[in-house]
């Protein structure tokens, strides 16, 4: 898919959604105890469905799945406001005027998309995903699939609350699914799975999250500002002036998710069921933001954080890799940060054991690439990045459990803003993620690291 086409995608789903409120300058406030609390209901959010969330200051913490009413696959996300820089600003004579803090709007999120299955005959535990999209050919043989985008079973939805710290725990499930395809060797693409092919006796997801509240303390990167004749656009200097510390409440954020496969028919012992899964996140930065971060970046919002990422997952090429770059840790635990120059973001991790009918056996990570994305709506600006990804898993006569994990931590601060952070821009901002998620397939980066 080209950048034109990209565009036209966004802009699709941008007239489709409510207009953004105007920006207006507000103080913002912090209590000084942050009570996390847990809701189960109907939600818009990541393409909408049902989510069990918790909320904690302006945090919220939780998985978005799909219902008989909206057909959704799996979301576990974090979204919360965060500081990315402070301004003290001065008058052209040297006179303190104030003090505002620079917020953007994170939102971090995991989708589980659909499960495949291939025989690995060439044996390195990896398989391109643009085969079974039937866009190239390659040495490994697709078999079959299921599609996660579906609706899906709440069940055992409890909660409990020690100290400062709120412990979530509830199951996704589906039972006696058919398959969603087959592939086709004559017609060499995937087609419609007929039910003489059998179905899959459950699938589940069991979450454990885990919300702490703690006093905490943490550095921001401040700037003096010298304007001219109190407008705060007319900018006659800047400097860095240095990190300065602050004290409010943290809010880490974890979950361990347990998956459950029960009953898959696998076609030979040589086949390995893959699980596709997308790592994003994406910031909300109005336009009085981004001038801010221009001021400490010197370029587009996305350069040094997006570059930064891009190093890691590719390079310019903007083409898939025909070998999925195995992530193999040598500690046997994995992990995907999302991070800027001096914050941590969002973390994925998992570990390299897995039980094959109860028995340990070794898993697999594959990332296809990831890069950057951004867009302007309404004098707000959307950056982020995308990680396309997959847990591969050997074949088992009956049952497959795996239970990786993600975390954040948000910061609960009283800092004046230079900003009100709309809502419908968090909203939209959620949107576009579902959006980038259905063509991180195809805007990828070729990874440059080796390949083990």
């Amino acid at each position: 898919m080209r950048k034109a086409e990209i565009v036209m995608v966004l802009a699709v789903v941008l007239l489709a959604s409510p207009l953004l409120a105007g920006v207006a300058s507000a103080g913002d406030s912090t209590n000084n105890t942050i009570t996390p609390s847990v809701e189960q209901g109907t939600t818009g959010r990541l393409g909408g469905g049902d989510w069990v969330v918790v909320h904690a200051g302006s945090t919220n913490f939780g998985v978005v799945y799909g219902t008989t009413q909206d057909s959704n696959k799996l979301y576990i996300f974090a979204d919360y406001k965060r500081y990315i820089a402070g301004v003290d600003y001065y008058d052209a004579q040297g006179n303190f005027i104030k003090t505002q803090g620079v917020p953007v709007w994170t939102v971090v999120a995991q989708s589980l998309d659909r499960f495949v299955e291939f025989k690995d005959t060439d044996g390195n535990h990896r398989f391109d995903m643009r085969m079974w999209d039937g866009m190239m050919e390659n040495h490994d043989v697709p078999v079959k699939s299921l599609n996660l985008d579906r609706a899906w079973t709440l069940s055992d939805l409890t909660n409990e609350t020690v100290g400062n710290v709120m412990f979530v725990n509830f199951t996704l499930g589906i039972s006696d699914t058919q398959y969603s395809y087959m592939w086709s060797e004559m017609m060499r693409r995937p087609v419609p799975a007929p039910a003489s092919l059998g179905d899959v006796a459950q699938i589940a997801f069991t979450f454990h999250i885990r919300v702490a509240v703690e006093d905490s303390t943490t550095v921001i990167p401040w700037f003096n500002v010298t304007i001219n004749g109190g407008d705060q656009r007319r900018v006659v200097d800047r400097s860095f002036a240095g990190w300065r510390e602050f004290t409010g409440q943290s809010v880490n954020m974890s979950v361990k998710y347990d998956q459950y496969i029960e009953g898959w028919d696998f076609a030979s012992n040589e086949s390995n069921l893959l699980l596709e899964t997308r790592m994003m996140f994406g910031n909300v930065v109005p336009s009085e933001v981004l001038n801010r971060f221009r001021m400490r970046e010197g370029n587009r919002a996305c350069d040094h954080d997006c570059m930064e990422h891009n190093r890691e997952f590719g390079n310019d090429t903007g083409s898939i890799p025909s070998d999925p770059r195995d992530m193999q840790p040598e500690n046997g635990q994995g992990a995907i940060t999302f991070a800027d120059d001096w914050e941590r973001i969002g973390r994925f991790t998992w570990s390299s054991d897995v039980a094959i009918d109860g028995q340990q056996e070794d898993m697999y990570f594959q990332v296809h690439g990831g890069g950057p994305w951004s867009f302007e709506y309404n004098r707000v600006t959307f950056v982020g990045m995308h990680v396309l990804g997959a847990f591969v898993y050997p074949a088992a006569q009956n049952t497959i459990f795996h239970d990786p994990g993600f975390d954040a931590v948000s910061y609960e601060l009283s800092i004046p803003s230079i900003t009100n952070l709309a809502p419908q821009s968090v909203l939209l901002l959620q949107l576009a993620v579902v959006v980038i998620a259905i063509i991180a397939a195809v805007v990828v980066r070729t990874a440059r690291k080796g390949r083990n």
